[in-house]
């Protein structure tokens, strides 16, 4: 049972002199964005290949079949084979309940090949014993559609009330409305739960302070709010532009800024559900967003073979299906109809 971190938590726990170290290491064999029971499962599959010795059989959360953490089984099929797993199982220890996998692997000896107690001809690295979708490459048809909405690291986000009251100032010293920088906001609730009313305040993707200063109450709140906890980041970009979000996703703005309304569906749920939402609403990193505003994308997205392709090319994050547009979208074979194929800038 190797020790787990997430990818997210690893510098925290570790440090960054031991994560540049680690990841250098193993650079070329585990991506940067895996988690750190993968690199356990590649010293066993290095020992196998080796001879050193002749099986392994590791635990991992149920998160590594998918995103980053899934090359690590595609690397251990090129040169041996998983020939038992459980794919996704209940583990409690210490009164935590996490969902787990567990693998065993050889030099590809083994015969008997058993999944989720099933015998079945092949196990693939995403746990299924079909047609091996992992292998589906991106699809430059596919590019330039999907994007992760935009970071904010920091409490920028607002009630309805508190923006009401900044959209009736009108005595900033630009003369400009706070409307420019006050605007609606989504995430993730608002598609699976219900619309909260939220907005945002964003100066955009790289206005300088002293003309975002010039915005004195949404500014002023931001002050307050935010740059405390900024002051204490170890990101020195983010410290110093503590008034702009972490990640603005410019291309993704540039984008919906052409269109009425954009599709959007939370990144992590235990249903797929796709909505239209106008292009005027920033939408949270928590979303991932379709630059489409056509009827019949948003029918194929809500197909029952491009939700199934999603769950089965996305990650999951304790057990709840993450969609993730390199890998849920961008290798989906989408059926565009004639000469209706996107248009390239």
């Amino acid at each position: 049972n190797p020790p787990f971190l997430g990818d997210k938590k690893m510098r925290a726990e570790l440090g960054d002199k031991y994560v540049d170290d680690l990841r250098k290491l193993y650079q070329g064999r585990i991506p940067g964005q895996s988690d750190l029971v993968c690199y356990w499962f590649e010293k066993a599959r290095a020992m196998i290949e080796a001879g050193m010795i002749k099986r392994a059989g590791l635990l991992a959360t149920n998160s590594i079949s998918g995103g980053a953490n899934r090359k690590v089984l595609e690397r251990i099929k090129e040169t041996g084979n998983i020939f038992w797993a459980q794919s996704d199982r209940d583990w409690i220890l210490d009164g935590a309940a996490v969902r787990i996998s567990m693998v065993g692997f050889d030099n590809g000896k083994e015969k008997a090949i058993e999944l989720d107690n099933q015998v079945v001809s092949t196990i693939n690295p995403d746990f299924s014993s079909y047609s091996n979708i992992t292998q589906a490459p991106r699809l430059e048809e596919n590019f330039g559609i999907a994007y992760i909405g935009d970071s904010k690291k920091g409490k920028f986000d607002i009630t309805d009330d508190i923006a009401k009251k900044f959209l009736s100032l009108v005595d900033n010293p630009n003369r400009k409305s706070n409307k420019e920088v006050v605007i609606p906001w989504a995430n993730g609730f608002d598609i699976t739960n219900f619309p909260q009313n939220m907005w945002i305040i964003d100066f955009g993707i790289d206005m300088p302070e002293d003309l975002a200063s010039q915005y004195e109450k949404p500014f002023e709140y931001v002050r307050k709010h935010v740059k405390p906890a900024r002051d204490e980041v170890r990101n020195n970009l983010e410290k110093k532009h503590w008034w702009l979000h972490a990640r603005p996703a410019p291309e993704m703005r540039k984008k919906i800024s052409k269109l009425k309304k954009y599709i959007a569906t939370s990144n992590v749920s235990k249903y797929r559900l796709f909505v239209w939402i106008s292009s005027d609403v920033l939408p949270s990193h928590s979303l991932t967003i379709f630059a489409r505003e056509d009827d019949y994308f948003i029918g194929v997205l809500q197909s029952r073979l491009h939700v199934l392709w999603s769950f089965k090319q996305g990650t999951s994050l304790g057990g709840t299906p993450r969609y993730t547009p390199s890998t849920s979208f961008e290798t989906f074979p989408f059926p565009f109809p004639p000469a209706k194929e996107p248009k390239k800038d």
